[in-house]
């Protein structure tokens, strides 16, 4: 399985931003030299092995966020505003259609993955996401459901966090969230 380069041009954005480009700079010159196997120059395109981009994004959280793996909800939520008000989705949803962006979510996993699958299933009021077939790494679970939080929050306010039925996070071999909206 691998990363798509635009996932890490996302979180390079993302970190940029909040810390400031200096900062990001340096901290990808130290983890290009202490893994030399990894691509310096990353397009969107890019395949990224997994192994070493879960390992720089475990080096991200050590740097910017102090260890704290609930960094990777924060980042997700971040990732979906910016990729709704000026990336990848702009313009595809209007406010209030947070049905219609969590039924096109399997398409926003493909787009960042190129292995697993996030599958979306209508139940009654709600909507379940899941991803199966990744390693059981808390980056999926919190980076990819907060992803959906965050686009959903964005396209309305009043939405609903999502409710973990199962989760990495405790224990479960796959996620499933289920999503009002």
């Amino acid at each position: 399985m691998n990363v798509k380069g635009i996932s890490h041009l996302a979180r390079q954005d993302l970190i940029v931003e909040e810390f400031g480009e200096v900062r990001w700079r340096d901290f990808m010159n130290g983890w290009l030299q202490s893994h030399p196997g990894f691509p310096a120059q990353i397009l969107p395109i890019t395949k990224l092995p997994l192994e070493p981009y879960l390992q720089l994004q475990e080096a991200v959280l050590r740097e910017f966020y102090s260890g704290d793996r609930m960094a990777w909800w924060h980042i997700g939520i971040k990732s979906a505003a910016v990729a709704l008000t000026t990336g990848q989705l702009k313009g595809l949803f209007r406010p209030g259609e947070t049905r219609r962006f969590l039924l096109f979510m399997p398409n926003v996993f493909r787009g960042y993955f190129d292995g697993g699958e996030l599958t979306v299933a209508s139940k009654g009021d709600a909507v379940e996401v899941a991803i199966t077939g990744v390693p059981p790494h808390l980056y999926f679970e919190y980076g990819v459901m907060g992803f959906v939080q965050g686009g959903m929050q964005l396209l309305d306010p009043k939405s609903q966090p999502g409710k973990r039925v199962r989760g990495f996070s405790i224990g479960d071999p796959d996620v499933l969230y289920a999503f009002k909206g």
